[in-house]
């Protein structure tokens, strides 16, 4: 029942984030925030979607970076679910043979 609780008030903070985004009051971009970070604590699903943005797009991943170094507590621990997990087989830099 609480999970439901918190999933739906994710889902109502997203959309008034992305109504209100664009107005002058500033309202909208802490909407968002509160708003995916209680849909992550809430959802697995949610999650691994985040954690594959992070990966393909670097500058999301510095931003949920610099975001999560500055919270604490249990904010800071969801957010870290969100990480992208390095693969041990996979190369991480170029060859410079071509």
């Amino acid at each position: 029942m609480r999970k439901w609780l918190y999933f739906s008030l994710a889902i109502i903070c997203l959309v008034f984030g992305l109504l209100t985004v664009w107005l002058p009051i500033p309202t909208g971009v802490p909407l968002l925030a509160v708003g995916t970070v209680l849909l992550v604590a809430t959802s697995r699903s949610a999650a691994r979607f985040i954690r594959r943005r992070r990966r393909n797009y670097k500058l999301l991943d510095r931003a949920i970076n610099w975001i999560e170094q500055r919270s604490s507590g249990k904010v800071h621990r969801i957010i870290r679910r969100t990480r992208p997990r390095h693969r041990k087989g996979k190369a991480t830099f170029k060859n410079d043979n071509g």
